[in-house]
């Protein structure tokens, strides 16, 4: 185990601390710095919150302390019980209906509101179309994802 990912597990076993909670940890290093966290346990579901926002605030948090700690920006992505891997299938299911609807209508379309990663996701599936694109739109928790047909 590198010094990075001690720092990084050591952090996130702070917070665990602090709350009371003891869950396994499960550590995999990507490419440029780049960090996947996963973390399972009992009754955590708190840790995930109203749509992911616990959990995106704690994710949050981590990456603050650990470019405190390291003086640089390394990306942490923390799933807790699978959450983020089991939205991420409905978000495909989602824009595979939605790209499926603009064929058939031959115009653009909105996507409901999405978290940032949740529309990097989408943009990132959608490169994969030759016949689809893709744009966000809105402000804030309004912010979106149009698909259109290329022209």
């Amino acid at each position: 185990m590198t010094n990075k990912e001690d720092i990084i597990k050591n952090k996130i076993n702070e917070i665990f601390n602090y709350i009371g909670v003891s869950p396994e940890l499960s550590l995999k290093q990507g490419d440029n710095n780049f960090y996947m966290v996963d973390v399972t346990g009992n009754d955590l579901n708190f840790l995930i919150g109203y749509r992911g926002e616990s959990l995106d605030a704690l994710q949050n948090l981590v990456n603050q302390m650990v470019f405190k700690q390291l003086n640089e920006w390394v990306q942490i992505v923390i799933d807790i019980n699978g959450y983020k891997n089991q939205k991420q299938g409905k978000i495909e299911e989602i824009a595979r209906r939605f790209i499926d609807k603009v064929r058939f209508l031959g115009h653009e379309v909105d996507l409901p509101p999405m978290e940032a990663y949740e529309r990097r996701y989408v943009h990132m599936l959608l490169s994969q179309y030759d016949d689809v694109e893709s744009e966000s739109r809105g402000e804030g928790r309004n912010r979106r994802v149009v698909i259109k047909p290329k022209k």
